[in-house]
């Protein structure tokens, strides 16, 4: 039992001090992140994709409609 309670005890210290380490390598190179520059480009981006996504969609849903008999109305 004496054994089982040593190798846990190691194993525990051993965890602590790697925990250590990381938070300490964090510490002294934080991650700054994206730019205010770089986050209007990728929203910018994403905008645009998501217009020409619905641009085709809806063309693709009106011709659907156009093919419904009596759908362009009374």
């Amino acid at each position: 039992m004496h054994k089982l309670t040593t190798a846990a005890t190691r194993l525990t210290v051993a965890a602590l001090n790697h925990r250590a380490r990381l938070l300490a390598a964090m510490r002294e190179h934080p991650d700054r992140g994206s730019s205010t520059v770089e986050t209007i480009i990728i929203v910018a981006g994403f905008a645009g994709l998501a217009f020409t996504i619905y641009l085709a969609a809806s063309e693709k849903v009106e011709g659907w409609i156009d093919k419904i008999p009596g759908a362009t109305g009374p």
